[in-house]
């Protein structure tokens, strides 16, 4: 049986009680879950907190701008560190929103940002593929299709070939 309640703002809820009930005894362990589990300055599990990565992170990028163009050590080591620092500073926000099983996707990723990306692009594949069943698929699946195309690409030229 469906019972008409009256709401807080006024109007009528025609929601049974029952699930009225377990909504409202799950919303605070969702709002849990949302949580940060623990603020900007406390040190994630990595050994680097969010504040400090971001401050060494804008020390790096900083210092990468101001460098002169013929101080090439310095602005490889600067571009090194920018890198570095990128990915604590990821590691860090990710185990502070409890996304501990995102990192190793999401800093393969960030390794393909680098300026040598047809390197990194490999490393990164062949890193992402090892590692997870999901991009095994993706990549079978798109081998598969590459052949697929292949294929009906010789036979439209062998067909086409006959035909003329």
């Amino acid at each position: 049986m469906v019972s008409v309640v009256a709401s807080r703002g006024g109007r009528a809820s025609s929601v049974p009680p029952s699930r009225r009930t377990l909504s409202s005894m799950f919303a605070s362990t969702w709002r849990l879950l949302w949580r940060p589990a623990f603020d900007l300055d406390t040190e994630a599990p990595c050994g680097t907190s969010v504040a400090e990565a971001r401050e060494a992170l804008a020390f790096w990028r900083g210092r990468l701008t101001r460098l002169p163009w013929y101080r090439r050590a310095a602005r490889v080591e600067a571009r090194e560190m920018v890198a570095r620092w990128q990915r604590r500073m990821l590691q860090a926000q990710l185990e502070r929103w409890r996304l501990h099983g995102l990192v190793g996707p999401l800093l393969a990723l960030v390794d393909a940002w680098e300026p040598r990306a047809g390197v990194a692009a490999r490393r990164v594949a062949s890193r992402l593929v090892r590692r997870s069943p999901v991009a095994r698929m993706v990549a079978v699946a798109a081998a598969a299709v590459t052949v697929t195309a292949l294929a009906m690409l010789a036979l439209v030229v062998v067909v086409l070939a006959q035909l003329l």
